[in-house]
């Protein structure tokens, strides 16, 4: 009896697959996330144009199934951060988190030129700002006050 139920269950995960309903890999291999807010200023004022925000596992990123958290800022400053799927969150860990405001260049569909926080939080060994994650409560970050000078 046990053979024919592992049978079918063959059979069954092999019509699945022929009919393209398998799992994806990112439901699969993802991690629990917490969601984290918060809000960017740049020398006391909102950013009025967005800035790219990235968080940086220490020890490096998974590398069986590497995951990017990142976030934009909207003009006014806030950002929630996203890993799998838009403001889902960040998985547990401790973070380096890493900000870059420059121009969004329309042919490439990313951020780019200079910096105008000037590098100062562009590198995880350079930026002050560290994130720790753990458990499932949301966590707000607050006000993070960046500086050009």
């Amino acid at each position: 009896m046990k053979s024919l139920a592992l049978l079918h269950g063959l059979w069954l995960a092999i019509g699945a697959v022929l009919l393209g309903c398998t799992v994806s890999e990112h439901e699969y291999f993802a991690k629990p996330t917490t969601k984290v807010t918060g809000t960017v200023t740049v020398d006391g004022k909102a950013p009025g144009s967005p800035i790219v925000i990235k968080c940086h596992p220490e020890g490096g990123l998974d590398k069986e199934h590497p995951s990017i958290t990142q976030a934009l800022t909207t003009p006014e400053g806030t950002f929630q951060f996203s890993t799998y799927e838009e403001g889902d969150g960040i998985p547990p860990g401790n973070y380096k988190v890493t900000f870059f405001w420059g121009k969004f260049n329309a042919v490439s569909g990313g951020y780019g030129g200079p910096d105008k926080l000037k590098n100062r939080y562009s590198k995880p060994a350079k930026t002050p700002i560290e994130l720790k994650v753990s458990g499932n409560e949301p966590i707000d970050m607050g006000t993070i006050a960046l500086t050009t000078k």
